[in-house]
């Protein structure tokens, strides 16, 4: 993305003058005229309320960035809309002035999750099932990381996973989440944000409301029994089982939380991430798919490091530079958090001379910032090389934007993924594991003996929610050696009284 001055149109339609007066920015800011970023033209009482994408925003926030710079802003009735689209912008409002750019108080999830107290829970032995449930039933590959996502968050969140896509609890969260994210696609329901006078209107006259409430009733219901088993467990003085939720119950006053609600808030929070951990699983799936030489060349580095007489271990991934390298390359080129989380201001704040203002609605572009021709070589290109020279897969001969940093697709400030240890760790071992046991390639289609080449691009209708979810599609998989069945069932077999154990609620 360039970061052009604006130029004389831009700066007649694009800027927007904002008049504040006694703004606290420890310093007097009196009766002053401070713009916004720049931004497309306006239309009076609307702003860019036609202009505005349906779906897809990221793609149309990019095409921005590259006409407007690194940040820019909208106009959306009266709301306003800043768009980051840099490291060093998404630093300097969401890192640096992380109180005033989120309304959301400190996770204490980050507080939890640390070397000295993290408990992977089932988590390796759950990555056993995964392989087990392909080699079963490789066909149903798609709803088999479904339910592993689910089910591993399950696990380390409250101790009882979900052992199939029937299992209660699998289905209830896999009932309620698409209506959730459904919920909160742009122009599904009321613009109530921008109209707060319509949560005036009664309930039998506004079908949103009701809509709304039976969501909320389906949350709470899950979240609710899912609590309650593990405070039952808690009572009875049954052996716990090293998960969050018994952490959180027994510290709860020195967490700050002081109520349920805040424990069902929590580990609401935490379970929805499962969704974004699955799309992630299904983007490698399909990437190995494919791209053949690039699994071909996985695939050599698994045998050279792990061979072929066990499946990988944590400690094998470290080792497996290429491995981690098409990791990256994958979550550069198909983020499933394009957009991540929106932020919202919480205050003014000025930043390089532009306002900031209260109640801003803050968007972190991440899909732009993977595809900046100023720093990647052919971005359009999926190339898990880049990583190999350059931690950052940033090409030769340029200087690096100084704020880039790791897994920035898991957010920043006070708003950042409280599940990264987790989620990363999940996604590597499962690649590994998979690329190790299986080949992958395009379905043949039975009637017609064409190839079914998958796409990238084929997202879910729900692409204005915080996912990007790829759609199912048919895919070919089979074993890489005929050894590897044993091994599989053996392994299988050895961990199945651990999983059992939390079946049990």
């Amino acid at each position: 993305m360039n970061s052009p001055a604006p130029s004389e149109q831009v700066r007649s339609r694009g800027r927007r003058e904002v008049r504040t007066e006694n703004v606290d920015l420890n310093r007097s800011v009196k009766a002053a005229r401070i713009s916004l970023p720049p931004g497309p033209p306006t239309t009076p009482f609307i702003g860019n309320l036609f202009e505005f994408p349906k779906r897809r925003l990221h793609l149309k926030f990019s095409e921005w960035a590259k006409i407007y710079g690194d940040v820019f802003s909208l106009k959306v009735l009266n709301q306003t809309i800043i768009v980051l689209s840099s490291p060093t912008a998404m630093h300097k409002i969401i890192d640096v002035r992380s109180t005033s750019s989120s309304n959301r108080p400190k996770s204490i999830i980050a507080d939890m999750i640390t070397p000295n107290n993290m408990n992977m829970g089932t988590g390796r032995f759950e990555a056993t099932q995964l392989m087990h449930d392909f080699l079963l039933s490789p066909e149903s590959w798609f709803d088999h990381l479904r339910r592993y996502t689910t089910s591993f968050a399950l696990g380390i969140i409250y101790g009882k996973r979900g052992p199939t896509l029937g299992s209660q609890d699998v289905m209830d969260f896999m009932d309620v989440h698409p209506q959730f994210i459904n919920a909160l696609e742009i122009g599904t329901l009321p613009p109530v944000d921008l109209f707060p006078i319509l949560t005036l209107v009664p309930e039998k006259w506004a079908k949103w409301k009701r809509t709304v409430a039976h969501i909320k009733n389906l949350h709470v219901t899950l979240y609710d029994r899912l609590l309650s088993n593990v405070e039952r467990r808690l009572v009875q003085g049954s052996e716990e089982r090293g998960v969050l939720m018994e952490h959180a119950i027994r510290n709860a006053e020195k967490l700050g939380l002081v109520s349920r609600e805040h424990l069902l808030h929590l580990g609401g929070v935490l379970l929805e991430g499962s969704d974004t951990s699955s799309a992630a699983l299904q983007n490698a799936v399909y990437a190995l798919t494919l791209y053949q030489d690039v699994q071909s060349r996985i695939q050599r580095e698994l045998d050279e490091v792990v061979g072929t007489n066990r499946a990988p271990i944590f400690d094998d991934l470290p080792k497996l530079k290429y491995l981690l390298a098409f990791i990256d390359e994958c979550n550069r080129f198909r983020p499933v958090g394009p957009l991540g989380l929106p932020h919202e201001m919480t205050k003014d704040e000025i930043v390089d001379g532009y306002l900031y203002p209260k109640g801003a609605v803050l968007f972190v572009n991440i899909w732009g910032m993977g595809r900046d021709e100023r720093y990647f070589d052919q971005p359009e290109e999926f190339n898990p090389d880049r990583f190999i020279r350059h931690p950052f897969g940033i090409k030769d001969g340029v200087v690096d934007d100084p704020a880039r940093r790791p897994n920035m697709q898991f957010g920043g400030g006070k708003r950042v993924c409280p599940g990264i240890v987790f989620a990363k760790s999940s996604l590597e071992l499962n690649v590994a594991n998979l690329a190790w046991a299986f080949r992958f390639s395009p379905a043949i289609d039975d009637a017609t003996g064409v190839e079914l080449t998958p796409s990238l691009d084929n997202y879910s209708d729900h692409i204005q929610g915080v996912t990007a979810t790829p759609k199912p599609y048919p895919i070919t998989i089979w074993l890489r050696y005929s050894s590897q069945r044993e091994i599989i069932n053996r392994q299988m077999a050895e961990v199945q009284s651990t999983l059992d154990r939390f079946d049990e609620d």
